[in-house]
């Protein structure tokens, strides 16, 4: 079978590929969800009756993700090669909420659950970035208009997957 040399390629990643990272995965025995159920910090309605414990869930990975520990590794930057040299398009798609892919280099990335890195104004939608701790949903001052907002985390729950991304696949496994 002869692999043709250019076209598009569309990669699925997700926590496994983060875990030698230092990064803990969610389903595994040991995982996250072994910890804390799912359904009190990873839902809407989790963040509607508690929102200062979902903040603090997410602020921990946060923490976590920033840490000297945490970084990219060779998986990361075996996939930041293959978009290097591929001669036609390369796409990575993640479940995952951390920047290990982008730390690596890659540059054409979704994050199908958000972005830790980044907070979202709850009225308007603007993502900006966010590295430090994020509030318990108190008012902010919205960090590009200089106004009052609601920044809210950015990893969005099952219910609102980054609006563009079916679009963005559909037209990568288009072409």
């Amino acid at each position: 079978m002869k692999i043709p040399n250019t076209g598009t390629i569309v990669v699925l990643t997700g926590a496994g590929i983060s875990k030698e990272s230092g990064l803990s995965t969610f389903r595994d025995a040991d995982g996250i969800w072994a910890t804390v159920r799912i359904e009190d910090v990873a839902t809407p309605d989790a963040f509607r009756r508690d929102p200062d414990r979902v903040h603090a869930f997410y602020n921990a990975r946060r923490r976590r993700l920033l840490s000297a520990e945490v970084h990219a590794n060779s998986a990361h930057a075996a996939l930041d090669r293959l978009e290097i040299e591929w001669p036609g398009e390369v796409l990575i798609v993640t479940q995952n909420i951390d920047d290990l892919h982008e730390r690596a280099g890659s540059r054409n990335v979704i994050h199908m659950h958000g972005d830790m890195l980044k907070a979202r104004c709850a009225p308007c939608g603007h993502v900006v970035a966010w590295r430090d701790y994020l509030p318990e949903f108190l008012p902010t001052p919205h960090p590009s208009w200089r106004t009052t907002g609601w920044l809210k985390r950015s990893p969005w729950f099952e219910a609102e997957l980054v609006p563009d991304l079916w679009r963005r696949v559909k037209k990568m496994l288009a072409a």
